[in-house]
């Protein structure tokens, strides 16, 4: 999928906003990574309240316990005295006396730079990060909490920033010398709205009645936010095609970090109702321009689902106690297909591209994940028992989206799609109204006043049959053909089926079928960690750039030398060398799925209908 902080007091007083809250922050004031943060309540008419930090946020699927980063948590009276405050757990503190409270005081570390605070490492989209006079990444749930039962009252957040810096937001705000505030009507809305502080280095985009605006952190000024905008720019125009001619929302923003100090494995963005944060590897514009487009357009398709187009799992989110929907595959994964799919359609790719990119799916999916786990089940139960499975959101999830298109375009005689049927479901339901979880199915048979597809839920998303890929090619007059080949220079492992060890910063690899014909001659292992290629560092900092540059100059029957780090029976490692001469490999073509050579008319006239720019 997905940076923010609250802190420090900008005065002692109690001023409230309404009935709400009032929320004050100094950026200037930071100490140890640390924000301080004065929160002023209305008057409490409860004896005893339950202060909550959250255990999880939407778009992330993982338990991540905000309330670690919280310390020094304090209440008062108008007069300043303390009252009794019990911590309950890790995100939770209880407050006596409350009809007495007038303001509590805490400080909050930042997520990403806290090696301190133990448990696991919170993925950088959905975290907060403190770089005093620089960068001020401030997703709101981090450090922001909420009283029970008072989730909904309104919210008044001051920020006094150094007056170099830049906040923007999808809240607009207000700014009176160094101090910007923005309203809020919810706790749900500010933590659906993180703000970035930065240098100023933002850009504007008008797409029809929508404000889009671009705010972008470079550390070494790699990239502009105007060359952000000159990337997102036609892509945006495409969505907002693809969607039907107009966008959803009024005002939506682009909060962009990069970074050239990756810590915690991964890149990547996290969506909210009306902007997206981004946390991606610093580079130029050529480097970065497919990664833009594509995180992008997967992100900002989510104005459809999940912001108007949800269960009452998402509507009514628990931060403390989640119940999670079983349609994940409709939030995240026919969202990934409509982020490849509009792109193809309006040629901002092509089809070939698009094509490559169903192949690499279908290969990932079969390599990392577990067949049998039927997709609802799994998104059920994604924080607990099937956890590991949740990356298959973007693998098999989209190719689920994908068949369904092309099942509902057959159903139809080419006149109705998956676009067809989100606009449906927008108009149907709505950001204030949610549908059952348990109904979506037989609601969506009905909409379509097509019978066939219960069967297609049952089989492909509440089951586990294995999907039609090839069958689903046939309809449009295309196949896959294996025996299409190509010989590739290959360190020994397919790099899709490495993964990050948090605890050493290192790549391993994670199962059997990562390992191929070169790396059966080397002796690689499963869970072996890289260390060096032909003397070569390749750590996460050096892999990719180290990786090519051996790849790039090494010839068939030179020696090749790859270092690991071999877990062994103490529970420490073993430094192991590997050596073997290196030879190509034969392996499938990754552009396998061709079109066939004699289609039929249907075949033709249904693949014309899909792939047609409008509707």
């Amino acid at each position: 999928m997905q940076k923010f902080i609250l802190a420090c007091l900008l005065c002692m007083g109690t001023t409230v906003f309404g009935q709400g809250f009032n929320v004050q922050i100094n950026l200037k004031d930071v100490t140890e990574d640390r924000l301080k943060i004065q929160m002023n309540f209305p008057p409490q008419k409860q004896k005893s309240i339950l202060v909550n930090f959250p255990k999880i946020v939407p778009g992330t699927y993982a338990n991540y316990d905000y309330g670690r980063y919280i310390v020094n948590f304090q209440a008062f009276d108008q007069q300043g005295k303390a009252l009794a405050v019990t911590k309950k757990n890790v995100n939770q503190y209880q407050i006596s006396d409350a009809t007495k409270l007038a303001y509590v005081r805490y400080e909050a570390n930042d997520t990403w730079d806290s090696p301190e605070v133990k448990g696991e490492y919170i993925f950088e989209p959905a975290g907060s990060n403190f770089q005093k006079d620089t960068l001020f990444a401030l997703n709101t749930h981090t450090i922001l909490g909420y009283v029970s039962g008072q989730e909904k009252q309104r919210i008044k957040l001051q920020i006094e920033k150094p007056s170099h810096l830049v906040g923007v937001s999808s809240l607009k705000n207000t700014t009176q010398g160094d101090v910007d505030t923005y309203l809020a009507a919810s706790y749900q809305e500010l933590v659906d709205s993180p703000i970035m502080f930065s240098p100023a280095d933002t850009a504007k985009i008008m797409m029809g009645e929508t404000e889009i605006i671009i705010s972008l952190y470079s550390p070494n000024n790699t990239l502009s936010a105007k060359q952000v905008a000159a990337k997102v720019e036609p892509l945006l125009d495409a969505q907002r095609k693809y969607l039907g001619g107009k966008l959803p929302v009024k005002r939506y923003a682009f909060l962009v970090v990069l970074s050239d100090n990756l810590k915690g494995g991964s890149y990547g963005a996290l969506e909210h109702a009306q902007s997206s944060f981004y946390y991606l590897p610093e580079g130029n514009a050529d480097q970065l321009s497919q990664t833009i487009r594509d995180v992008c357009a997967h992100e900002f398709f989510h104005i459809v689902t999940p912001l108007s187009i949800h269960s009452e799992e998402i509507g009514s989110f628990d931060f403390n106690e989640p119940k999670m929907s079983q349609h994940l595959w409709l939030y995240e994964g026919l969202t990934e297909y409509a982020a490849h799919h509009m792109q193809a359609k309006y040629e901002l790719t092509t089809w070939n591209d698009f094509f490559k990119t169903i192949q690499e799916k279908k290969e990932n999916m079969d390599m990392h994940f577990d067949a049998k786990v039927p997709f609802t089940v799994m998104s059920q139960q994604v924080l607990g028992k099937h956890k590991e499975q949740y990356g298959n959101v973007y693998q098999k999830g989209a190719l689920i989206g994908w068949g369904l298109d092309l099942f509902l375009r057959q159903q139809s005689n080419g006149a109705y799609g998956t676009q067809q049927m989100m606009t449906e479901l927008a108009k149907t339901y709505g950001p204030n109204k949610s549908f059952q979880d348990d109904e979506l199915f037989e609601a969506l048979v009905r909409m379509t006043k097509m019978p066939a597809l219960r069967d297609f839920f049952k089989r492909y998303v509440a089951g586990n049959e294995p999907l039609p890929i090839d069958a689903w090619l046939q309809l449009i007059g295309y196949t896959w053909d294996t025996t299409q080949k190509e010989e590739i220079k290959s360190p020994g492992f397919d790099p899709q089926g490495l993964a990050i060890k948090m605890e050493t910063k290192r790549a391993y690899v994670e199962s059997n079928s990562a390992i191929n014909a070169q790396g059966e001659a080397l002796g690689l292992q499963v869970k072996d960690e890289f260390i060096s290629l032909n003397g070569l560092p390749i750590d996460m900092e050096n892999f990719g750039k180290n990786m090519k540059k051996i790849l790039q100059i090494i010839q068939p029957g030179d020696m090749f030398t790859l270092e690991v780090a071999r877990p062994n029976e103490s529970g420490g490692y073993t430094s192991v060398t590997l050596k073997a001469p290196f030879t190509p490999i034969s392996q499938v073509s990754k552009s396998a799925i061709r079109p066939l050579l004699y289609p039929t008319p249907e075949q033709l006239k249904l693949r014309a209908d899909w792939m047609r720019a409008n509707p």
